[in-house]
């Protein structure tokens, strides 16, 4: 597997923990106190910030990896 491949599978697990974190996890902190993992309303905030930024972050390593195979 080369760079591009794992970057992009890393993505896609990025992508679906911010989709769990923000459509199950916040939801149940909203309306429990805290999520099935036991995470309070603001600490699943810091998560789905914590993993935004990391997506962010692999955005620009995808388009570096894209730019130099171009």
């Amino acid at each position: 597997m080369d760079q591009f491949d794992i970057l992009i599978e890393q993505l896609g697990q990025l992508n679906e923990r911010a989709r769990q974190l923000e459509d199950v996890d916040y939801i149940t902190a909203s309306y429990k106190g805290f999520s099935n993992g036991g995470l309070t309303l603001a600490e699943v905030k810091d998560r789905i910030i914590d993993v935004r930024h990391r997506i962010t972050t692999l955005e620009r390593q995808l388009d570096d990896v894209f730019d130099d195979l171009s």
